[in-house]
């Protein structure tokens, strides 16, 4: 998550929990969780994509 998703983030959080949150911060929280969550998985593909594999030895 950058330093500004979570700027956004918290302000938003602020509204919310204030219940003072319009239909628009609403839309706007949604699309910044979806794309949090799709930085996300990216992130682990690309972690995942890393992984070295050792062949096993072979006898005979």
């Amino acid at each position: 998550m950058s330093a500004s998703q979570l700027k956004t983030l918290q302000e938003l959080s602020q509204i919310f929990s204030q219940g003072k949150a319009n239909p628009k911060q609403i839309q706007q929280l949604s699309a910044l969780l979806a794309e949090i969550n799709l930085y996300d998985e990216e992130e682990q593909t690309a972690k995942s994509t890393k992984v070295s594999f050792i062949a096993a030895p072979r006898f005979g």
